[in-house]
């Protein structure tokens, strides 16, 4: 039985003794969905009359009744976290099939919510509020599971229905993908650079052409036939193969390209829902060159597997911008993105980036929110932030500076797993400074995504 909007907030701030949060509040099967802060924290309400199966799928912490309203009050766990993905549509992350261009935050200190996600609104960008990697599951002792509920929460909390997309990033296990789908992510990031076979760049020509014939002979003219006959063109690029660069990449990328297949074929093609694939086929050191990536591309597509993004390495792709469009003509021509680890700290004009990968990018800003909390720290607790550099070794934090970002910044950036670990005992007193001062850092996100934005 419906009930007015009116009627439920005043039930909900009765039963709570607390204050409904605004933006948060949204009305299913007849039922209306709140947070509320209160002085105990913030919680979870719901309010209706009548029976409500709805509201019997949460795990409930007291209930109470105004005249005929029921109001059930829960706290903000996994269990009520899922059913707010279900039933509100726009908490849940969205797949973004590989287009346009977007990006990616990683909250590592679970703080920040979804506060970079209004400056997206009326922008063409769109906001990949959660892209967490399984090393960090490892060293933060924050699970995929966390990571996501966090970014519902938030996304709730500011009534944000625009959409945004949730990255399980560098998964090497099956166990890891199962784990990220079950928790909903809309990306499903898979790091196959173990089964490349790194050793044949090291073996003379010889070699590898002795180590190319005993593969079958069906299948050497197969690839003979498919690569030596002829050029291919991507946009303004021509990729040619030579026989010896040929075998090289056969055999160095073959076993990657198998593995990638059958991880594909069993967990992600036939999935009920939208899923974006992305993979991550990175060499020590440097990026691969334009015929090993056309290779890969292309056995890929040709056995069905769709690809959303391949990510490249920040660091490298930013030493030569110019060389990106090569990338970005071959990405276009499979029709999928290339992503950027690291963007934050290394690419210098992302603009021209993202014209160099047609439009098709995702731009990993993954220190953002971590340097705009450091911000916050300098601001509030210096001795705090005297300790963490003294056992982190670090030069002085000045303040926030991406794009890149200078020395100092990528230092502190890059020490986040050693200062984060819990048995650090830092995580626990920083949280602490930002839950002080949430006001603060809400804007120090929403500014650092502001001008992140603007590069574009």
């Amino acid at each position: 039985m419906a009930i007015k909007q009116l009627d439920a907030v005043q039930a909900m701030e009765e039963i709570t003794g607390g204050k409904v949060v605004t933006a948060s509040l949204s009305e299913v099967q007849g039922a209306w969905l709140a947070l509320l802060d209160t002085e105990a924290g913030r919680v979870l309400a719901c309010a209706y009359k009548g029976e409500c199966a709805f509201a019997g799928l949460f795990a409930k912490k007291e209930s109470g009744k105004v005249k005929d309203i029921t109001v059930d009050v829960m706290e903000l766990n996994p269990n009520n976290a899922a059913v707010v993905r279900r039933y509100v549509k726009w908490t849940a992350p969205q797949a973004q099939n590989g287009k346009g261009i977007s990006l990616a935050f990683s909250d590592w200190l679970g703080a920040a919510a979804a506060y970079a996600a209004p400056q997206f609104k009326l922008r063409q960008a769109r906001p990949v509020l959660v892209d967490y990697a399984a090393a960090n599951a490892d060293v933060l002792k924050r699970n995929f599971l966390e990571a996501v509920d966090t970014a519902t929460w938030g996304v709730l909390e500011l009534g944000y229905k625009e959409g945004y997309g949730a990255n399980a990033a560098g998964l090497t296990t099956e166990e890891e993908i199962v784990k990220a789908l079950l928790y909903g992510y809309s990306m499903i990031g898979f790091d196959c650079s173990d089964k490349i076979d790194t050793k044949i760049e090291s073996m003379s020509a010889d070699e590898v052409a002795a180590k190319y014939n005993e593969l079958p002979e069906e299948f050497r003219e197969a690839m003979k036939g498919s690569y030596l006959e002829a050029n291919f063109k991507a946009g303004d690029t021509v990729v040619h193969f030579e026989p010896e660069q040929l075998q090289r990449i056969v055999l160095e990328f073959g076993e990657a390209i198998m593995h990638t297949q059958y991880i594909y074929n069993t967990y992600l093609k036939n999935t009920p829902w939208d899923i974006d694939f992305e993979l991550k086929l990175a060499k020590a050191d440097k990026l691969m060159t334009p015929q090993e990536l056309y290779l890969i591309s292309n056995e890929l597509q040709r056995n069905g597997i769709k690809m959303a993004s391949m990510e490249l390495d920040g660091a490298q792709a930013a030493a030569d911008p110019e060389g990106m469009k090569v990338y970005g003509e071959i990405a276009a021509t499979f029709g999928y993105r290339l992503s950027l680890l690291n963007a934050d700290l290394y690419a210098k004009e992302l603009g021209a980036l993202a014209k160099a990968f047609k439009g098709q990018a995702c731009f990993k800003t993954g220190n953002l929110l971590w340097l705009a909390a450091l911000n916050i720290v300098k601001a509030q607790d210096e001795t705090l932030l005297k300790e963490m550099q003294n056992f982190a070794q670090l030069p002085d934090f000045t303040g926030m500076q991406i794009l890149p970002a200078d020395e100092a910044n990528r230092a502190w950036a890059l020490a986040y797993k050693k200062l984060l670990n819990p048995e650090a005992g830092f995580a626990a007193k920083v949280k602490a400074v930002l839950a002080a001062n949430g006001a603060a850092y809400r804007a120090e996100v929403e500014k650092a995504a502001a001008a992140v934005l603007k590069e574009l």
